[in-house]
């Protein structure tokens, strides 16, 4: 039970410190109405060891980088963000990380 609690909260701690510098630059809901659980799924099936684009869900994504090692890091750093922003029936989307020079973005439109 112990090692369960712990593991829980340095998994917390990984995710914190991943998606610090993590924000939304851009949130629109002007494009018109969204399928929410398309845009659910397209998310999740999104972290994958790539920068390319993709159509999904009536929407374009894109994923993209400056110096920034890790797609997978970048899905990490803002999923939670656009999660949020798919709830809120958001149709433009762009998150940013910046860690120190390097720079991630995803998001779709």
């Amino acid at each position: 039970m112990k090692f369960t609690a712990v593991f829980a909260a340095l998994a917390a701690f990984a995710v914190t410190k991943v998606s610090a510098n993590a924000s939304l630059v851009r949130e629109f809901d002007a494009l018109g109405a969204t399928d929410q659980g398309a845009l659910h799924t397209c998310l999740n099936n999104y972290r994958t060891d790539n920068w390319d684009g993709m159509d999904c869900g009536g929407r374009g994504w894109f994923k993209g980088t400056h110096k920034y090692k890790s797609p997978e890091n970048c899905y990490d750093a803002c999923a939670g963000l656009l999660v949020a922003a798919i709830d809120r029936g958001a149709s433009d989307v762009e998150c940013d990380d910046n860690e120190g020079s390097a720079r991630c973005w995803m998001g779709f439109h």
